[in-house]
């Protein structure tokens, strides 16, 4: 059985952080294979082509608590997604594994002889998980609805679907975001009734014999989220010509250009304004393909008189998978929008209120909890998009190291990018040591990147470090370079530690 040092270990070691000081404690002579590899990653880190950028690191020991390296480990860095290890983890202590969130579909007036005589309304919960990275295609979970529907009597609507997303604020992006990442999918928008995370995929595909492409929205919705323009057919042999952006002032999306004959498909991601309004557009236009009549139009209820939608009767509840599998979608693809509804979910539970400010709150009570100094955390967002968000590695590896020791490690763990295997780890130190080894979270923002996480060492002791750097004008594969160097050399040192 792996043996740790009790947490006032690393709480020394955390005090004991100095910019200029190499190492976070005083400690003995190190043993002439720590000296080594000391050596080997200072070496690694000394990169020329990095002279100008700044690079946070710390290696420590799960079997004996022992830091094999440390550099700039008490200082402050942008941790780009390296945030979601801060955010994942308190939403697993609070919420817990087995946490589900619970989407409730209401009627606003009766039902008499299949007709609901009023509004089908949505009552948001925050769930992250209906969307196509869960379902392949959200109207798989629209199409149940409408059975459900169906079994609660009612095949016609005479109102419209309204969204309710009130259970977390009206703030769609999180504290520092930047307005020129807005468009695309990873910056969509945050609400409290979220549809495939906020983006539509844009499918642009030949149309024999047709002048125009075909050009379709997944999810669709033609209400809420329209193809504006076209995309022309061109001759066989050219490059594809096709542009996909968001529309400035409407909801649809803007298309134009060219495609050539021969070209298979050409596919574009574009966030969506007004996640609610998505929402129920969506769902609308489903429970019209599957049989269900809807008179009237999709709403967002925060534009309808509040009389329009009071004292609903609920006709029935859909409940997302549990938290262990939301926190996979969220780590492994390093998921930006789950992120802020964790953050946003865990102020709503403990706060009673759903926003990014009393879901920092709870992390920092969760992380003084255990011991961890907030002076070594700055959170902004629960995703780490934000360039406000500031970390110093040693909290990082602290708080890797009190999860190890979690009851709750397995899920965490599993949740995790594998080296070579899967997430934003799958074509990432394949054919080595490494791969399947290394369980570890990516960040990357502009002059950013960051890998925190766990590995084992060719004789078998467990390791956890954090490597980051800011400030680097390289791409982010020169700096994968290096980090993985250094991760490479420490599992195939030779060690002997003390059992």
């Amino acid at each position: 059985m792996i043996r740790i040092r009790p947490s006032a270990a690393v709480l020394l070691a955390l005090a004991a952080c100095a910019p200029a000081q190499p190492a976070l404690s005083p400690a003995p002579p190190a043993p002439i294979a720590t000296t080594s590899i000391a050596a080997a990653l200072d070496s690694i880190f000394n990169d020329t082509a990095f002279a100008s950028a700044h690079w946070g690191v710390m290696v420590r020991s799960l079997e004996t608590g022992e830091t094999l390296y440390a550099r700039n480990a008490g200082r402050m860095f942008v941790p780009a997604s390296n945030m979601k290890i801060v955010t994942a983890s308190a939403a697993l202590e609070v919420l817990g594994p087995d946490y589900r969130y619970r989407t409730r579909l209401a009627a606003t007036g009766p039902v008499q002889n299949g007709v609901l005589r009023g509004d089908l309304l949505v009552i948001g919960s925050g769930d992250p998980s209906i969307s196509e990275r869960f379902h392949g295609d959200v109207r798989t979970v629209f199409r149940a609805w409408a059975d459900s529907l169906r079994a609660h009597g009612v095949t016609r609507i005479t109102g419209g679907v309204i969204g309710n997303d009130d259970v977390f604020d009206d703030v769609a992006f999180g504290r520092g975001w930047a307005w020129d990442d807005l468009p695309d999918s990873y910056s969509a928008e945050v609400g409290g009734l979220e549809l495939n995370e906020g983006f539509v995929t844009v499918r642009v595909a030949p149309a024999p014999g047709q002048r125009a492409a075909a050009v379709t929205t997944h999810p669709v919705s033609d209400e809420w989220v329209p193809v504006l323009g076209n995309v022309w057919m061109g001759p066989a042999g050219g490059q594809p010509q096709v542009r996909v952006a968001r529309a400035d002032t409407l909801s649809g999306v803007l298309v134009s250009g060219t495609l050539p004959a021969d070209t298979t498909v050409v596919e574009e991601e574009v966030s969506v304004r007004n996640n609610t309004r998505f929402f129920a557009s969506v769902l609308r236009q489903a429970l019209l393909e599957a049989g269900i009549g809807v008179g009237g139009p999709s709403a967002d209820a925060d534009d309808l008189p509040a009389a329009r939608t009071d004292n609903p009767t609920v006709l029935f509840t859909h409940t997302s998978p549990p938290m262990a599998e939301i926190l996979a979608a969220f780590l492994k693809p390093s998921q930006n929008q789950i992120g802020e509804i964790l953050l946003k979910t865990l102020g709503r539970e403990q706060r009673g209120m759903g926003t990014a400010a009393a879901g920092a709150s709870v992390v920092d009570s969760v992380m003084r909890g255990w011991g961890l100094p907030s002076r070594l955390l700055s959170q902004a967002d629960g995703s780490g998009l934000s360039r406000y968000n500031l970390v110093a590695p040693a909290f990082l590896v602290a708080l890797l190291e009190r999860e190890s020791r979690s009851p709750n490690f397995a899920v965490f763990y599993e949740a995790l990018p594998i080296a070579g295997r899967d997430g934003t780890l799958a074509s990432r130190m394949r054919g080595t040591p490494a791969e399947g080894n290394v369980h570890a979270k990516t960040g990357t923002l502009s002059g950013v990147r960051s890998l925190s996480g766990y590995f084992t060492t060719a004789e078998g002791e467990r390791m956890v470090f954090s490597m980051i750097v800011n400030h680097h004008t390289l791409s982010a594969r020169d700096a994968d370079r290096v980090a993985e160097a250094a991760v490479m050399r420490v599992i195939a040192a030779g060690r002997r530690t003390t059992r």
